[in-house]
């Protein structure tokens, strides 16, 4: 893989320097997804260049655990997983599941070969897209939705310890009742600044108890976890005016107080728009109550609690949405019987609350810095990444499930 692919990436990031001024164009400007296969189409986000027409940037929508020695008959997976008695906190004397490794972005490695194969035969060259801003988080998948595109969710409070913490379970594809909050936590690092879209990020996580056997058996066995969990990287591609910064302080008992009320009038189950305007009253605190408040930097170097004009505020609500929406809420979505293949980039979602047991119990107050820009953006720029292939770890090496013809297919062999 490392022979392969060092040329092919010399050769973006020379692309990429070369073109600074240069950025992927809106669907809505110019589509060249057409140019190419449907397969390539399902695997990649495709756009035009603002400068050059023989140049396609490239978003792509599935990712997986990085893999050394793809070529290799041997490939390891950057992935581990063990267990650990906990001896503290809500869950003392429990086993709890520790994960950790590298997703990377790029996915698909014969797709990629593909997709420069067919820009190549049309005299096109293609490049990683360019990004200014990357937000990576985990999800739950495999949730049920009705009709109206809501789940079924049921929350409860329940004590651990003193404290009462709201615990929801949703409806699964099979008629089963699935804890919301699988991982108790987790860390993405996301490249910051600017970036391309075909990078690395390392995460690590734990696991809420119920599910460290459920993932010893996806490890025995080498399945796709996606009926379980995925992780998800949205992109903000072009950033075309100056940023701004705020400054928020959060209260968090207050948040999430706000936060449980106001997802059980939904029943427990909120789509993305009815999202928008939790965090729209959350950031505007007409009444004083919120749990929330923001105050927005001057010119003269001073922070002030009135915003300079509306659209600055709704800007700072997209922000504010954007940095403590996955501390609030879990993303549940319907993927559907799970098996290796492309991603469903369709799947409907909806949010319920999450059991945040960190901010409750160790942080209940804190002020944050958020950077937002109010300029043009491709906002539908995502790669999922998905755990698959994968066998071994708790004690034994992690290694890539090689006897399978779609992992084989995947690493490009």
């Amino acid at each position: 893989m490392k022979s392969r692919f060092s040329t092919l990436t010399l050769a973006m990031s020379s692309l990429i320097a070369s073109q600074v001024v240069a950025a992927p164009l809106s669907h809505d400007e110019r589509d060249v997804s057409s140019l190419f296969s449907i397969d390539t189409q399902q695997k990649f986000q495709l756009y035009a260049d603002s400068d050059h027409r023989d140049l396609i940037w490239y978003v792509p929508k599935e990712g997986m655990v990085a893999i050394n020695g793809a070529t290799t008959a041997t490939p390891r997976p950057r992935f581990s997983i063990v267990s650990r008695l906990t001896t503290s906190g809500p869950f003392a004397g429990m086993e709890q599941a520790v994960l950790g490794g590298a997703f990377d972005t790029t996915g698909n490695r014969g797709a990629l070969l593909k997709l420069e194969a067919e820009a190549k035969a049309k005299n096109l060259r293609i490049s990683p897209a360019p990004a200014s801003k990357a937000t990576t988080s985990f999800l739950v998948s495999g949730v049920h939705f009705d009709s109206n595109g809501r789940a079924n969710v049921r929350c409860a409070e329940e004590m651990h310890g003193p404290y009462p913490v709201y615990v929801c379970k949703a409806m699964s594809d099979n008629g089963e009742w699935i804890n919301t909050t699988i991982l108790n936590s987790f860390i993405a690092q996301s490249p910051t600044g600017n970036t391309s879209v075909s990078t690395y990020i390392p995460f690590q996580a734990v696991s809420m108890p119920d599910y460290t056997p459920e993932m010893r058996e996806l490890m025995q066995s080498g399945s796709n976890w996606d009926a379980h969990i995925q992780a998800n990287t949205k992109w903000e591609l072009t950033t075309l005016a100056r940023t701004q910064v705020a400054r928020i302080n959060i209260d968090w008992e207050r948040t999430f107080e706000q936060a449980s009320t106001f997802s059980a009038i939904h029943l427990n189950s909120c789509l993305e728009v009815e999202l928008r305007t939790f965090f729209r009253r959350l950031a505007d605190n007409a009444d004083g109550t919120s749990g929330i408040t923001i105050e927005y930097l001057q010119d003269d170097g001073s922070y002030k609690p009135t915003p300079p004009n509306r659209q600055k505020f709704e800007e700072m609500v997209k922000a504010l949405e954007e940095s403590i929406r996955n501390e609030l809420f879990v993303e549940l979505r319907d993927y559907g019987q799970s098996q290796l293949g492309p991603v469903n980039t369709e799947a409907r979602a909806t949010f319920t609350l999450r059991a945040n047991y960190e901010k409750l119990i160790f942080k209940r107050k804190e002020t944050r810095y958020l950077s937002y820009n109010p300029g043009s953006k491709i906002a539908d720029a995502t790669t999922n990444m998905t755990l698959q292939c994968l066998k071994g770890g708790f004690g034994q090496v992690v290694s890539w499930d090689m006897a399978d013809a779609a992992c084989r297919n995947i690493v490009g062999q």
